[in-house]
């Protein structure tokens, strides 16, 4: 997220974070969960007292932003999820996608599986065939203002992005057009625009008919003039 950390570090104050057994955070024993990296974030939040905070998250960070408005709503104040999933199955992400994840775990040699860096790689790889394991019921959770994207062609089901847009009170939608799953990267002008939007515009819940309504009656009186 190099490109997001850029752009927004010139206006807001940024923290990035490591999840356990990611980057130069330390291993953790003991398998991980998308649950115990969201209380990991949750820790560093109450550690630097940053109060309320804006989260954005991309992949297994858009599925911690969910469950950080799951798990501790009174920490966030807006959220932005990208390319996140509730479970490890097809039904949430795509066939291929499922490939390449057994992919990656099936084509790595031996050797290479016994070092530091492999048993990592294979820990968190392996996590993605087993977790997350969220019931959309508990979205209903999140207060906070969310937005919900993904690219049209993201490794993640279409049909999917909308079933978490939709158990969301308060969500908003955005799918990027002729964009994967890696938007933030191939196109960082496009997302972080869109992200910067949505952080500094209030949230309205906005009325399908009503609002369709008194738009119609404005482009009327347009019109009429």
């Amino acid at each position: 997220m190099a490109a997001q950390i850029d752009f927004f570090k010139t206006h807001r104050k940024v923290v990035a974070m490591d999840s356990r057994d990611h980057g130069r955070s330390a291993d953790s024993d003991g398998p991980i969960t998308y649950e115990k990296m969201t209380d990991d974030l949750a820790a560093l939040i109450d550690h630097l007292a940053l109060g309320p905070v804006d989260v954005i998250g991309w992949s297994d960070g858009g599925i911690e932003a969910l469950l950080l408005g799951v798990r501790h709503p009174a920490k966030v104040r807006k959220l932005v999820s990208m390319a996140a999933n509730l479970n490890p199955g097809t039904k949430a992400i795509y066939e291929e996608t499922d490939a390449l994840v057994r992919q990656l775990l099936a084509g790595m040699p031996a050797a290479e599986r016994n070092t530091p860096e492999g048993k990592r790689a294979v820990k968190v790889t392996g996590m993605m065939l087993k977790e997350p394991n969220i019931d959309p019921g508990l979205l209903a959770k999140v207060s906070a203002p969310t937005l919900v994207l993904a690219g049209d062609h993201d490794l993640i089901r279409t049909e999917h992005i909308v079933e978490i847009y939709n158990h969301l009170p308060n969500a908003q939608l955005a799918i990027f057009p002729g964009s994967t799953h890696l938007v933030p990267f191939d196109d960082p002008e496009l997302f972080n625009g869109t992200v910067e939007r949505f952080l500094t515009t209030p949230f309205v819940k906005k009325d399908r008919i009503q609002d369709a309504m008194k738009s119609l009656k404005k482009l009327q009186a347009g019109l009429a003039k």
